[in-house]
């Protein structure tokens, strides 16, 4: 960790290195709209970069969000008035010049300070230059003070919502809320549960697990209805375990299911699926379920056998993946999710046919987004599949995270739940059915 730092006079602008703008320019827009780091980062502006300079950017990027209420608890008490309204460029300016002081020790002090005293004074806060080398300065010789009441709490544990870490205890316990905590902090693992097949789609291990739990739950569906498709990495790997099957993949959004579809059309194994613009929260029949063509609406009519169900939901399982979620999500949040889940829900099995199968899942681990919309959308005939079961016929499961998951994963009520920290992979909900 770094202990000193040396003078940050003011450097011309140009001279700010070329990841540390583009770190910037993505955290701005994450602070001001809804946009994802994940896409900013992919964006043309990232990729024209140098790898090396691409790479620090994701760095920082991610580290800013993953560690930025820990930053502030740091920074705060630094400032003349803590408690003081800064302008949005000083306040970012700080949260990466503190990132790279606590995180980064191959990076200056020197190198850190100056430039985030030149980001702020490029971005409109020259006022704040003063304020932001002073501060991180002071940084450097100061030891991180203790979120108050607390300082029992990890690091890991400082830098999440309060309110969501209660959550956690009072679900999970602390141990495993101190493990959740601290694998939210750094890149998730690439290949924990499953070994790596470069012939199958690009898909993280939580996700996969999911499309593969979905695909063993019938051994020859003729029709396969994904209703929450975008952007399609479960779909891709359902076609390639079910190459015979009609497989219908809907989104709500034109835009993310344009994308998906120039996806599915650039792979030989996935270009027999057929993408549909459509609302499923909405009853089928009803005119506007079907926001596209009427080809979509024959394409959707009719029951299916096989029905993944992947809702859309707050993401608290992915805090890793996407560290901006614990910044924009309140727990009043969750409510509202649940209403529209469920509304899916019921839809969904209101399409599977006689002896179909359905997978409910989210990537939440919170009981509003899961066994709460069970228990509100599910009607009598429809059975619980034990998920062990399912679990002995996914392909490609390592025999280690196989066992780990029949031992820890199950939940009582015999649905299927990842936890970041017990299990390599991010948290997800699942809940597999039939319909008599």
């Amino acid at each position: 960790m770094l202990t000193s730092a040396s003078s940050s006079a003011p450097r011309p602008q140009g001279t700010i290195a070329p990841a540390r703008l583009a770190a910037f320019a993505v955290l701005q827009r994450v602070m001001s709209s809804a946009a994802h780091s994940d896409d900013l980062l992919h964006a043309p502006a990232v990729n024209a970069l140098s790898t090396a300079d691409r790479n620090l950017t994701t760095a920082l990027v991610l580290g800013v969000l993953r560690w930025q209420i820990a930053l502030d608890t740091a920074v705060r008490p630094l400032l003349q008035r803590p408690d003081a309204e800064l302008h949005p460029a000083a306040l970012l300016a700080l949260r990466l010049g503190a990132f790279q002081l606590r995180h980064m020790d191959r990076i200056p002090a020197h190198a850190a300070i100056g430039e985030a005293v030149e980001l702020a004074r490029l971005h409109g806060a020259p006022h704040a230059a003063g304020m932001v080398n002073a501060v991180l300065r002071r940084l450097t010789r100061e030891a991180a003070p203790a979120r108050a009441t607390l300082a029992a709490e990890t690091p890991a544990e400082i830098a999440h919502p309060r309110w969501l870490l209660q959550r956690w205890r009072t679900h999970f316990g602390g141990k495993v809320t101190r493990s959740l905590a601290a694998y939210d902090q750094v890149e998730p693992p690439a290949h924990g549960l499953f070994e790596e097949d470069p012939a199958l789609p690009a898909i993280d291990d939580g996700s996969r697990l999911i499309a593969e739990i979905t695909a063993a739950a019938h051994p020859s569906p003729q029709r396969i209805l994904d209703a929450c498709a975008a952007p399609g990495g479960k779909t891709a790997l359902l076609a390639v375990r079910h190459p015979a099957s009609e497989i219908i993949a809907v989104d709500i959004s034109e835009k993310r299911l344009a994308r998906m579809r120039t996806r599915m059309d650039a792979d030989p194994a996935t270009t027999r699926v057929h993408t549909v613009l459509a609302d499923m929260s909405l009853h089928p029949g009803r005119t506007s379920d079907v926001l596209g063509d009427a080809a979509g609406r024959e394409l959707l009519a009719g029951k299916f056998d096989l029905i993944l169900c992947d809702a859309p939901c707050s993401g608290t399982g992915t805090l890793a993946r996407n560290p901006e979620i614990r910044h924009r999500l309140q727990e009043r949040d969750l409510s509202r999710q649940a209403e529209r889940q469920a509304a899916i829900l019921r839809n969904a099995v209101a399409r599977l046919a006689p002896g179909g199968r359905l997978v409910y899942s989210t990537c939440s681990l919170e009981p509003e987004e899961n066994e709460q919309v069970l228990t509100s959308a599910l009607r009598e005939g429809v059975h619980a599949i034990p998920p062990e079961t399912l679990l002995d016929a996914v392909t490609g499961l390592r025999d280690e995270a196989r066992t780990r998951l029949r031992d820890t994963a199950i939940t009582p009520d015999g649905h299927l739940r990842t936890i970041p920290g017990v299990q390599p992979c991010d948290g997800f909900f699942a809940a597999m059915f039939e319909i008599a």
